[in-house]
């Protein structure tokens, strides 16, 4: 049994998520010298003086900000930069700054123009989540922007073993400047490594294959998700995971699982990616036997299939089941009771995958990206005030 303070602390520390988490990627490309985040905004705002873009007057911070992926400070420091150098005017109040010269010299193609940046999954299109969609939208424009289109690549066949003669075909046939690998598999990820082909992972990457990534960090949230159960008084708590050899869906089980308190007792349950199936599953696991109250629910699609099944069964949300999702897809704002689910920070996420796909480019170092969700509490979790007694103390894989 824990000391009070001690359990105390734990529960305290589940309560608060930092915002973001970021890891150095240990890559042979340098940095170029002298090179910055102002410098680069510059040249590329100079860019847009001299192609017209630009007419009469400065869009407003907020806006550049959105357009170039970069800070409001950095964008702040480029145009006081720009208004030293004469291109633009002062700030006068709330008014747009003037633009007073263009340069009469002939535009020249900023290292990202004419590129193609193919975006890989191996999942179906159609099976994409909303908030991947939102996310490909944003790209898409940000990359027109910097003269740069956005190709989407279905490979299904992906996850199969030994992709590596397809894997040839379609590099091939999808000459990409650069590619996000989305949700592909070990072998996957270490075909690109061994071509040099630059890419980035938009999930976890494999030890062994070291590429950079950008996603959401999963181990740390799925222990905030059971501490949070916790301390409503939930102690047989489930995670709900797909039955898929993804790093990611390994690093939630990690995660869940140690976490500690007193009679937590933990269940993994594998969830088919059909429907009808998954509710099999779920009836598999009595939870009436087990004694679990609450589910844990870790892909989009799932949480329809759990929230189908539990109308099926007659199980009402939260008095006898409760839910809670580490996923947050717009449906949810139409789903009742509100589900408490954690939502990733959509700008931030967009403007670091910006910038990670620049660095990949100009041959620079490239820091991992691990984002924090926050919690936004719904109506789905029910608070137990006088938690039972687990059935088994050790942990359970259904």
């Amino acid at each position: 049994m824990l000391p009070k303070n001690a359990e105390r602390k734990k529960h305290n520390r589940q309560d608060r998520l930092p915002s973001e988490v970021t890891r150095k990627y240990d890559s042979p490309m340098d940095t170029q010298p002298g090179e910055t985040a102002q410098s680069r905004t510059v040249a590329k705002l100079k860019h847009r003086l001299r192609s017209g873009q630009f007419i009469n007057a400065m869009p407003g911070e907020r806006e550049l900000s959105k357009a170039l992926a970069a800070g409001r400070g950095t964008i702040r420091k480029a145009l006081a930069q720009l208004q030293e150098e004469g291109f633009i005017a002062a700030p006068d109040k709330n008014r747009a700054r003037k633009i007073i010269r263009t340069s009469t010299s002939p535009v020249q193609p900023l290292p990202l123009l004419e590129k193609r940046v193919c975006f890989l999954s191996s999942v179906p299109i159609r099976d994409i989540p909303q908030s991947i969609w939102v996310e490909l939208y944003q790209l898409e424009k940000a990359l027109r922007i910097e003269g740069m289109a956005l190709q989407l690549v279905e490979a299904t066949w992906a996850e199969k073993n030994n992709p590596d003669m397809r894997l040839e075909k379609l590099e091939t046939e999808h000459p990409g400047s650069c590619w996000i690998l989305y949700r592909t598999t070990e072998e996957v990820q270490l075909w690109f490594k061994r071509k040099s082909i630059p890419c980035l992972v938009r999930g976890v990457s494999y030890p062994s294959s070291n590429l950079p990534y950008l996603d959401t960090h999963w181990e740390v949230l799925a222990g905030h998700a059971a501490g949070y159960l916790y301390q409503k008084g939930h102690r047989r708590i489930a995670l709900c995971i797909p039955d898929s050899k993804l790093r990611g869906n390994r690093l939630m089980e990690q995660g869940f699982l140690s976490f500690q308190g007193e009679h937590y007792t933990p269940y993994v349950i594998r969830m088919p990616s059909d429907a009808i199936k998954a509710a099999q599953e779920l009836n598999r696991i009595d939870l009436a036997d087990t004694g679990i109250t609450a589910l844990i629910s870790t892909r989009s699609r799932m949480l329809i299939s759990i929230i189908s099944w539990a109308a099926t069964m007659a199980k009402s949300i939260p008095e006898e089941i409760s839910l809670l999702s580490l996923v947050h897809e717009p449906y949810l704002n139409h789903v009742t009771p509100p589900i408490t689910s954690y939502r990733s920070p959509a700008e931030k996420t967009m403007r670091r995958l910006i910038r990670m796909i620049e660095a990949l480019l100009e041959h620079r170092r490239i820091s991992n990206s691990l984002i924090l969700p926050e919690l936004c509490p719904g109506q789905s979790i029910s608070t137990l005030n006088s938690p039972l007694l687990p059935l088994n103390p050790s942990s359970n894989k259904a």
